[in-house]
C-alpha cells in the first residue's frame, strides 16, 4: 500500500468474507498423515451459515439452563457434543461418501455429526482450519 493513497483497499477483506460464504475444501489426512482422499467442504467463521449455528446452539444452551436440575450443561461432554454440533452447521459437503461402521454416509449435518463424533482425528482437522480466517485467503 503506497503512503500517498487517501483510503485503505478492504478488498482482502472482502474477498476472505466471500470465500467464507462459499466455503473451502478441507483435505483430510489419515493417521499416517497422508491424504485420505475425503475432502469436506466448510464455511468460515464470520459467515452466515457460522453465525446460525452459534445463535443455534445458543438456544440450545438456554434451554438446557431452562432445564430444572440440569448440572451437565458445562460437562465436558456436552460441550463437545456443542462443538461437534457447531462443526456440522457449517460443514456444507464432501466430495465422497465416507464408509462409517460399514455404512457410505451421504452428506447431511446429522452424519456429519456422526463422522466428527466418531473421528476425533477428522473433526481435529476441520475445526483447525473453521476456527482460522486465515484458512479463507484465496490463493
Amino acid at each position: 500500500m503506497s503512503e500517498d493513497q487517501d483510503f485503505i483497499d478492504f478488498g482482502l477483506f472482502d474477498s476472505n468474507l466471500r470465500l467464507q460464504e462459499e466455503g473451502i475444501a478441507v483435505e483430510i489426512a489419515g493417521p499416517d498423515n497422508k491424504p485420505s482422499g475425503l475432502l469436506i467442504t466448510i464455511c468460515g467463521p464470520d459467515s452466515t451459515r457460522a453465525l446460525a449455528a452459534s445463535l443455534a446452539l445458543q438456544k440450545e444452551i438456554e434451554q438446557e439452563a431452562a432445564k430444572e436440575g440440569n448440572a451437565d450443561i458445562d460437562s465436558p461432554e456436552a460441550q463437545r457434543r456443542r462443538q461437534v454440533s457447531y462443526l456440522a452447521k457449517i460443514t456444507k459437503g464432501w466430495n465422497k461418501p465416507p464408509m462409517v461402521d460399514g455404512e457410505k454416509l451421504a452428506f447431511s449435518e446429522e452424519n456429519a455429526v456422526r463422522l466428527y463424533t466418531k473421528y476425533p482425528i477428522i473433526e481435529n482437522q476441520v475445526r483447525f482450519k473453521a476456527d482460522r480466517r486465515g484458512s479463507f485467503i484465496a490463493s
